[in-house]
């Protein structure tokens, strides 16, 4: 798929997901840089390298956590706090070079990943309720003997 093409379907993709499903892309989005920083650590890459996709991975985890933070629940406040943890790991990791660190935030990203991905399932699952859209014009008229044309 070419660029500009990508970029057409991952910005309907945004624009027409649901919040556990954007969660989700987020999610994906920081566990696919982390899994390539710890790739390239393992291979001897330089540091540089790696601390640029671990910044990538802690923005996206930054953007997490300002995203629930905005929901002033009891489970938002505790999902801000389970990010920001995630976040001050990440940090860490990058300021001290500890692969260790870096593993565990991956667990606990893929665990919230899996989480969501369980939360898109049931919404999904759950019958509409939406009532079907009732027809613009009034059929009464199109019964009478007046007829209906297509053409102006």
């Amino acid at each position: 798929m070419s660029n500009p093409s990508k970029s057409h379907y991952l910005e309907s993709k945004v624009l027409t997901a649901s919040q556990p499903q954007l969660q989700v892309m987020l999610l994906d989005g920081a566990l696919r840089f982390g899994r390539q920083a710890e790739k390239r650590w393992s291979d001897g890459a330089a540091f540089l390298e790696v601390d640029a996709l671990l910044a990538r991975m802690g923005d996206i985890v930054d953007e997490l956590t300002h995203g629930v933070a905005q929901a002033e629940t009891e489970f938002s406040l505790q999902l801000e706090e389970q990010y920001a943890f995630i976040y001050r790991e990440i940090a860490a990791c990058r300021i001290n070079e500890d692969a260790e660190k870096l593993s565990t935030c991956l667990r606990l990203l893929d665990y919230h990943r899996e989480t969501w991905k369980l939360a898109c399932e049931r919404v999904e699952a759950e019958p509409r309720t939406a009532k079907p859209m009732l027809p613009h014009m009034n059929t009464q008229t199109l019964q009478s003997s007046q007829g209906f044309s297509f053409e102006a």
